[in-house]
Protein backbone atom coordinates (compact mmCIF):
# COMPACT_ATOMS: atom_id res chain seq x y z
CA UNK A 1 0.00 0.00 0.00
CA UNK A 2 1.44 3.38 -1.02
CA UNK A 3 1.67 6.25 1.44
CA UNK A 4 1.29 9.87 0.38
CA UNK A 5 3.80 12.27 1.97
CA UNK A 6 1.59 15.23 2.82
CA UNK A 7 3.43 18.55 2.80
CA UNK A 8 0.83 21.30 2.57
CA UNK A 9 -2.94 21.42 3.14
CA UNK A 10 -4.64 24.16 1.14
CA UNK A 11 -8.20 25.10 2.09
CA UNK A 12 -10.14 25.63 -1.13
CA UNK A 13 -13.67 26.13 0.18
CA UNK A 14 -16.01 25.51 3.11
CA UNK A 15 -19.45 23.99 2.55
CA UNK A 16 -21.94 24.22 5.40
CA UNK A 17 -25.31 22.54 4.90
CA UNK A 18 -28.23 22.13 7.27
CA UNK A 19 -27.06 18.76 8.57
CA UNK A 20 -23.36 18.53 7.68
CA UNK A 21 -20.21 20.51 6.90
CA UNK A 22 -17.31 19.80 4.55
CA UNK A 23 -13.89 21.26 3.89
CA UNK A 24 -12.69 21.03 0.31
CA UNK A 25 -8.90 20.81 0.61
CA UNK A 26 -5.92 20.11 -1.61
CA UNK A 27 -2.90 18.15 -0.43
CA UNK A 28 0.41 19.00 -2.04
CA UNK A 29 2.49 15.83 -2.19
CA UNK A 30 4.41 14.36 -5.08
CA UNK A 31 1.37 15.57 -7.01
CA UNK A 32 -1.68 17.53 -5.92
CA UNK A 33 -4.65 15.57 -4.57
CA UNK A 34 -8.04 17.06 -3.73
CA UNK A 35 -10.38 15.68 -1.09
CA UNK A 36 -13.50 16.34 0.94
CA UNK A 37 -13.24 16.35 4.72
CA UNK A 38 -16.46 16.03 6.69
CA UNK A 39 -16.06 18.03 9.91
CA UNK A 40 -18.19 19.33 12.77
CA UNK A 41 -20.25 22.50 12.40
CA UNK A 42 -18.40 24.26 15.25
CA UNK A 43 -15.05 24.17 13.47
CA UNK A 44 -16.59 24.86 10.08
CA UNK A 45 -18.39 27.97 11.34
CA UNK A 46 -15.23 29.31 12.97
CA UNK A 47 -13.25 28.82 9.77
CA UNK A 48 -16.04 30.34 7.70
CA UNK A 49 -15.93 33.53 9.78
CA UNK A 50 -12.20 33.97 9.07
CA UNK A 51 -12.05 33.26 5.35
CA UNK A 52 -13.05 35.04 2.16
CA UNK A 53 -12.31 32.89 -0.86
CA UNK A 54 -11.38 34.57 -4.11
CA UNK A 55 -8.49 35.38 -6.37
CA UNK A 56 -6.64 37.56 -3.85
CA UNK A 57 -5.94 35.22 -0.93
CA UNK A 58 -5.04 31.59 -0.37
CA UNK A 59 -5.44 29.68 2.89
CA UNK A 60 -3.24 26.91 4.25
CA UNK A 61 -4.26 24.78 7.25
CA UNK A 62 -1.60 24.17 9.87
CA UNK A 63 -1.01 20.83 11.61
CA UNK A 64 -0.47 22.78 14.83
CA UNK A 65 -3.01 22.44 17.65
CA UNK A 66 -3.05 23.11 21.38
CA UNK A 67 -5.46 22.96 24.30
CA UNK A 68 -6.52 26.32 25.80
CA UNK A 69 -7.15 25.38 29.43
CA UNK A 70 -8.68 28.78 30.24
CA UNK A 71 -11.40 28.42 27.59
CA UNK A 72 -11.59 24.61 27.58
CA UNK A 73 -11.19 24.32 23.84
CA UNK A 74 -8.67 23.36 21.19
CA UNK A 75 -6.87 25.98 19.12
CA UNK A 76 -5.32 25.72 15.67
CA UNK A 77 -4.45 28.22 12.98
CA UNK A 78 -4.49 28.75 9.24
CA UNK A 79 -2.11 30.89 7.21
CA UNK A 80 -3.58 33.47 4.84
CA UNK A 81 -1.24 34.39 2.00
CA UNK A 82 -1.28 37.15 -0.61
CA UNK A 83 1.69 37.51 -2.95
CA UNK A 84 4.73 37.54 -0.63
CA UNK A 85 2.74 38.39 2.49
CA UNK A 86 1.38 35.88 5.01
CA UNK A 87 -0.58 36.05 8.24
CA UNK A 88 -1.38 33.42 10.84
CA UNK A 89 -5.00 33.41 12.03
CA UNK A 90 -5.94 31.38 15.10
CA UNK A 91 -9.35 29.75 15.59
CA UNK A 92 -11.13 27.46 18.02
CA UNK A 93 -11.69 23.91 16.79
CA UNK A 94 -13.00 20.54 17.94
CA UNK A 95 -11.18 17.47 19.17
CA UNK A 96 -12.32 15.74 15.99
CA UNK A 97 -10.58 18.36 13.88
CA UNK A 98 -7.36 17.87 15.88
CA UNK A 99 -7.57 14.10 15.30
CA UNK A 100 -8.15 14.75 11.63
CA UNK A 101 -5.03 16.87 11.38
CA UNK A 102 -3.02 14.08 12.98
CA UNK A 103 -4.48 11.53 10.57
CA UNK A 104 -3.58 13.68 7.58
CA UNK A 105 -0.09 14.36 8.87
CA UNK A 106 0.70 10.71 9.56
CA UNK A 107 -1.15 9.26 6.53
CA UNK A 108 -3.12 6.85 8.68
CA UNK A 109 -5.02 4.26 6.67
CA UNK A 110 -7.97 2.17 7.82
CA UNK A 111 -9.93 0.39 5.13
CA UNK A 112 -12.79 -0.32 7.54
CA UNK A 113 -13.69 3.38 7.68
CA UNK A 114 -14.80 3.71 4.05
CA UNK A 115 -18.04 2.32 2.75
CA UNK A 116 -17.25 -0.62 0.46
CA UNK A 117 -18.63 1.05 -2.64
CA UNK A 118 -16.60 4.19 -2.04
CA UNK A 119 -13.44 2.28 -1.19
CA UNK A 120 -13.72 0.27 -4.38
CA UNK A 121 -14.37 3.33 -6.48
CA UNK A 122 -11.12 4.90 -5.29
CA UNK A 123 -8.99 2.25 -6.96
CA UNK A 124 -6.56 3.90 -9.36
CA UNK A 125 -5.85 2.67 -12.89
CA UNK A 126 -3.79 5.31 -14.72
CA UNK A 127 -4.51 4.16 -18.28
CA UNK A 128 -8.27 4.84 -17.92
CA UNK A 129 -8.20 8.62 -17.52
CA UNK A 130 -11.34 9.08 -19.63
CA UNK A 131 -13.52 8.05 -16.66
CA UNK A 132 -12.10 10.66 -14.25
CA UNK A 133 -14.95 13.15 -14.48
CA UNK A 134 -17.82 10.73 -13.94
CA UNK A 135 -16.29 9.11 -10.89
CA UNK A 136 -15.26 12.41 -9.30
CA UNK A 137 -18.90 13.46 -9.48
CA UNK A 138 -19.93 10.20 -7.85
CA UNK A 139 -17.43 10.65 -5.03
CA UNK A 140 -18.68 14.15 -4.21
CA UNK A 141 -22.36 13.17 -4.29
CA UNK A 142 -21.86 9.98 -2.32
CA UNK A 143 -20.05 11.77 0.46
CA UNK A 144 -23.10 13.89 1.16
CA UNK A 145 -24.99 10.79 2.22
CA UNK A 146 -22.22 9.07 4.12
CA UNK A 147 -22.90 8.23 7.72
CA UNK A 148 -19.37 6.96 8.19
CA UNK A 149 -17.01 9.86 8.98
CA UNK A 150 -14.29 9.84 6.36
CA UNK A 151 -12.02 11.80 4.13
CA UNK A 152 -12.04 10.63 0.53
CA UNK A 153 -9.07 11.39 -1.70
CA UNK A 154 -10.07 12.29 -5.26
CA UNK A 155 -7.21 10.92 -7.35
CA UNK A 156 -6.21 12.11 -10.79
CA UNK A 157 -7.28 8.93 -12.62
CA UNK A 158 -10.37 6.96 -11.56
CA UNK A 159 -12.58 4.17 -12.92
CA UNK A 160 -16.33 4.39 -13.32
CA UNK A 161 -18.48 2.41 -10.87
CA UNK A 162 -19.59 -0.23 -13.33
CA UNK A 163 -16.16 -0.99 -14.69
CA UNK A 164 -14.65 -0.99 -11.21
CA UNK A 165 -17.09 -3.66 -10.00
CA UNK A 166 -16.52 -5.80 -13.08
CA UNK A 167 -12.75 -5.64 -12.75
CA UNK A 168 -12.42 -5.68 -8.97
CA UNK A 169 -10.67 -9.05 -8.91
CA UNK A 170 -8.24 -8.00 -11.60
CA UNK A 171 -7.54 -4.75 -9.80
CA UNK A 172 -6.69 -6.61 -6.60
CA UNK A 173 -4.19 -8.72 -8.50
CA UNK A 174 -2.57 -5.56 -9.84
CA UNK A 175 -2.34 -4.22 -6.25
CA UNK A 176 -4.06 -1.00 -7.19
CA UNK A 177 -3.77 1.75 -4.56
CA UNK A 178 -6.51 2.63 -2.12
CA UNK A 179 -5.93 5.77 -0.06
CA UNK A 180 -8.02 7.09 2.80
CA UNK A 181 -7.66 9.16 5.94
CA UNK A 182 -10.14 8.55 8.77
CA UNK A 183 -11.59 11.52 10.64
CA UNK A 184 -13.69 11.30 13.82
CA UNK A 185 -16.42 13.94 14.17
CA UNK A 186 -17.02 15.76 17.44
CA UNK A 187 -20.74 15.55 16.78
CA UNK A 188 -20.74 11.77 16.42
CA UNK A 189 -23.29 10.10 18.66
CA UNK A 190 -21.23 7.11 19.66
CA UNK A 191 -20.11 6.90 23.27
CA UNK A 192 -16.46 7.22 22.34
CA UNK A 193 -16.95 10.73 20.94
CA UNK A 194 -19.55 12.22 23.29
CA UNK A 195 -16.89 13.62 25.64
CA UNK A 196 -13.91 15.78 24.77
CA UNK A 197 -10.80 14.56 26.54
CA UNK A 198 -7.85 16.78 27.49
CA UNK A 199 -4.51 15.18 26.63
CA UNK A 200 -2.21 14.80 29.61
CA UNK A 201 0.62 16.68 27.91
CA UNK A 202 -1.62 19.74 27.58
CA UNK A 203 -2.40 20.16 31.27
CA UNK A 204 -2.65 23.64 32.81
CA UNK A 205 0.65 25.46 33.25
CA UNK A 206 1.88 26.22 36.81
CA UNK A 207 0.73 29.68 37.89
CA UNK A 208 1.45 31.99 40.83
CA UNK A 209 -1.00 34.72 41.85
CA UNK A 210 0.79 37.92 42.84
CA UNK A 211 -0.52 39.47 46.05
CA UNK A 212 1.40 42.78 46.16
CA UNK A 213 1.07 45.89 44.01
CA UNK A 214 4.85 45.86 43.54
CA UNK A 215 6.54 42.45 43.29
CA UNK A 216 10.25 41.63 43.34
CA UNK A 217 9.98 37.92 44.19
CA UNK A 218 7.57 35.02 44.61
CA UNK A 219 7.12 32.16 47.07
CA UNK A 220 10.07 29.88 47.79
CA UNK A 221 10.05 26.67 45.77
CA UNK A 222 8.92 28.57 42.68
CA UNK A 223 10.78 30.52 40.01
CA UNK A 224 9.43 32.76 37.24
CA UNK A 225 11.04 33.18 33.83
CA UNK A 226 10.08 36.58 32.39
CA UNK A 227 10.82 37.92 28.92
CA UNK A 228 10.98 41.63 28.07
CA UNK A 229 10.90 43.77 24.92
CA UNK A 230 8.71 41.61 22.68
CA UNK A 231 6.76 40.77 20.72
CA UNK A 232 9.54 39.99 18.28
CA UNK A 233 10.73 37.41 15.79
CA UNK A 234 11.93 35.37 18.79
CA UNK A 235 8.59 35.22 20.66
CA UNK A 236 7.19 32.07 19.09
CA UNK A 237 10.39 30.07 19.47
CA UNK A 238 10.65 31.04 23.14
CA UNK A 239 7.03 29.95 23.57
CA UNK A 240 7.73 26.63 21.85
CA UNK A 241 10.66 25.92 24.18
CA UNK A 242 8.55 26.66 27.26
CA UNK A 243 5.76 24.46 25.92
CA UNK A 244 8.13 21.63 25.04
CA UNK A 245 9.38 21.55 28.63
CA UNK A 246 5.87 22.06 30.10
CA UNK A 247 6.86 25.10 32.18
CA UNK A 248 5.39 28.53 32.77
CA UNK A 249 6.55 31.88 31.44
CA UNK A 250 5.52 35.53 31.41
CA UNK A 251 5.99 37.99 28.53
CA UNK A 252 6.12 41.78 28.85
CA UNK A 253 5.33 43.39 25.50
CA UNK A 254 6.14 46.88 24.20
CA UNK A 255 3.23 48.64 22.52
CA UNK A 256 5.15 49.87 19.47
CA UNK A 257 5.98 46.24 18.58
CA UNK A 258 2.41 44.97 18.79
CA UNK A 259 1.15 45.77 15.30
CA UNK A 260 4.15 44.21 13.58
CA UNK A 261 3.97 40.99 15.61
CA UNK A 262 0.31 40.63 16.62
CA UNK A 263 0.31 36.98 15.53
CA UNK A 264 3.04 36.31 18.11
CA UNK A 265 0.79 37.73 20.83
CA UNK A 266 -1.98 35.37 19.71
CA UNK A 267 0.49 32.51 19.80
CA UNK A 268 1.57 33.26 23.37
CA UNK A 269 -2.02 33.69 24.53
CA UNK A 270 -3.36 30.52 22.91
CA UNK A 271 -0.53 28.49 24.41
CA UNK A 272 -1.56 29.62 27.88
CA UNK A 273 1.29 31.95 28.86
CA UNK A 274 0.92 35.20 30.79
CA UNK A 275 1.19 38.59 29.11
CA UNK A 276 1.93 41.97 30.64
CA UNK A 277 2.67 45.49 29.43
CA UNK A 278 6.18 46.93 29.15
CA UNK A 279 4.98 50.44 28.14
CA UNK A 280 4.41 51.91 24.70
CA UNK A 281 7.86 53.29 23.86
CA UNK A 282 10.16 51.94 26.61
CA UNK A 283 10.69 55.37 28.20
CA UNK A 284 11.99 55.89 31.74
CA UNK A 285 8.81 56.46 33.75
CA UNK A 286 10.51 58.71 36.30
CA UNK A 287 10.97 61.28 33.51
CA UNK A 288 7.30 61.24 32.48
CA UNK A 289 4.30 63.27 33.63
CA UNK A 290 1.12 61.75 35.02
CA UNK A 291 -0.56 61.96 31.61
CA UNK A 292 2.42 60.47 29.82
CA UNK A 293 2.65 57.54 32.23
CA UNK A 294 -1.06 56.85 31.85
CA UNK A 295 -0.74 56.87 28.07
CA UNK A 296 2.30 54.56 28.10
CA UNK A 297 0.44 52.04 30.25
CA UNK A 298 -3.16 52.27 29.08
CA UNK A 299 -2.58 52.58 25.34
CA UNK A 300 -0.31 49.53 25.36
CA UNK A 301 -2.88 47.59 27.40
CA UNK A 302 -5.57 48.45 24.87
CA UNK A 303 -3.47 47.29 21.91
CA UNK A 304 -2.76 43.95 23.55
CA UNK A 305 -6.31 43.47 24.87
CA UNK A 306 -7.71 43.99 21.37
CA UNK A 307 -5.80 40.86 20.38
CA UNK A 308 -6.12 38.67 23.48
CA UNK A 309 -9.65 39.76 24.46
CA UNK A 310 -8.49 39.65 28.08
CA UNK A 311 -7.65 42.43 30.51
CA UNK A 312 -3.93 43.10 31.05
CA UNK A 313 -3.17 43.24 34.78
CA UNK A 314 0.64 42.97 34.81
CA UNK A 315 3.11 45.79 34.15
CA UNK A 316 6.88 46.01 34.14
CA UNK A 317 8.28 49.56 33.95
CA UNK A 318 11.22 49.97 31.57
CA UNK A 319 14.55 49.77 33.41
CA UNK A 320 12.56 49.02 36.56
CA UNK A 321 12.21 52.79 37.02
CA UNK A 322 9.19 54.01 38.98
CA UNK A 323 8.03 56.83 41.25
CA UNK A 324 4.99 57.69 43.33
CA UNK A 325 3.04 58.52 40.20
CA UNK A 326 3.70 55.02 38.88
CA UNK A 327 2.64 53.39 42.16
CA UNK A 328 -0.58 55.42 42.23
CA UNK A 329 -1.24 54.42 38.63
CA UNK A 330 -0.96 50.76 39.63
CA UNK A 331 -3.57 51.32 42.36
CA UNK A 332 -5.84 53.28 40.04
CA UNK A 333 -5.83 50.65 37.29
CA UNK A 334 -5.72 47.58 39.58
CA UNK A 335 -2.44 46.52 37.99
CA UNK A 336 0.39 44.48 39.52
CA UNK A 337 3.91 45.78 38.95
CA UNK A 338 6.39 42.96 38.28
CA UNK A 339 10.05 43.74 38.91
CA UNK A 340 12.79 41.14 39.52
CA UNK A 341 15.47 39.94 41.88
CA UNK A 342 17.62 38.08 39.33
CA UNK A 343 18.96 40.11 36.40
CA UNK A 344 20.88 38.03 33.86
CA UNK A 345 22.01 41.19 32.02
CA UNK A 346 21.59 39.14 28.87
CA UNK A 347 21.24 42.31 26.80
CA UNK A 348 24.86 43.16 27.59
CA UNK A 349 26.58 39.88 26.83
CA UNK A 350 24.28 38.39 24.18
CA UNK A 351 26.09 35.17 25.08
CA UNK A 352 24.14 32.01 25.90
CA UNK A 353 26.86 30.51 28.10
CA UNK A 354 27.13 33.64 30.23
CA UNK A 355 23.35 33.77 30.67
CA UNK A 356 23.26 30.14 31.79
CA UNK A 357 26.21 30.65 34.15
CA UNK A 358 24.46 33.56 35.84
CA UNK A 359 21.37 31.46 36.56
CA UNK A 360 23.41 28.46 37.73
CA UNK A 361 25.37 30.62 40.18
CA UNK A 362 22.34 32.52 41.53
CA UNK A 363 19.78 31.82 44.25
CA UNK A 364 16.83 30.87 42.11
CA UNK A 365 14.19 29.67 44.58
CA UNK A 366 11.61 32.44 44.87
CA UNK A 367 13.22 34.41 42.06
CA UNK A 368 11.73 36.42 39.23
CA UNK A 369 14.39 36.08 36.53
CA UNK A 370 14.74 38.91 34.01
CA UNK A 371 15.43 37.90 30.40
CA UNK A 372 14.98 39.60 27.04
CA UNK A 373 13.79 38.17 23.76
CA UNK A 374 16.91 37.32 21.76
CA UNK A 375 18.68 34.50 19.96
CA UNK A 376 21.09 34.14 22.89
CA UNK A 377 18.18 33.56 25.27
CA UNK A 378 16.69 30.98 22.90
CA UNK A 379 19.99 29.10 22.96
CA UNK A 380 20.31 29.38 26.74
CA UNK A 381 16.70 28.63 27.69
CA UNK A 382 16.69 24.80 27.48
CA UNK A 383 19.74 24.63 29.75
CA UNK A 384 18.25 27.15 32.18
CA UNK A 385 15.05 25.12 32.40
CA UNK A 386 16.97 21.88 32.93
CA UNK A 387 18.96 23.46 35.78
CA UNK A 388 15.87 24.88 37.49
CA UNK A 389 14.07 21.54 37.24
CA UNK A 390 17.10 19.79 38.72
CA UNK A 391 16.78 22.16 41.67
CA UNK A 392 13.25 20.84 42.23
CA UNK A 393 11.68 24.22 41.45
CA UNK A 394 8.28 24.91 39.89
CA UNK A 395 8.78 27.15 36.85
CA UNK A 396 5.63 29.27 36.91
CA UNK A 397 3.69 31.89 35.02
CA UNK A 398 2.63 35.04 36.88
CA UNK A 399 -0.86 36.41 37.29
Amino acid sequence: MSVYLVKLVELISINIESDQSFLHIKLTTEKDVELLWKIDDFTAENLKALTVFGEHHKYRLSYYSSWDSTKNQYISYLTRTFLDQSEKIYFACSEAYVKGLKAIKTDEVNSQILLPSIATSLSIEPEKKKHKKSLQSFAWVSLVFMSVLTIVLVANSLLSMAETNENSKELKKNKTQEIEIPIASLKGKTDSFQKTSIPEQESALPLVELSENVNFSIQEGNVALTFDDGPSKFTKEITDILKEHDVGGTFFFIGKNVEKHHDSIQYVKFNGYSIGSHSMHHHNFTNLSVEQQEYELLHTNKLIENITQEKITLFRPPYGSKNEITIELMDKTNTKMVLWNADTEDWKSQNANEIVNYVVNSKTSGSIILLHESQAVIEALPRIIEHLKNQGLHIVSLN
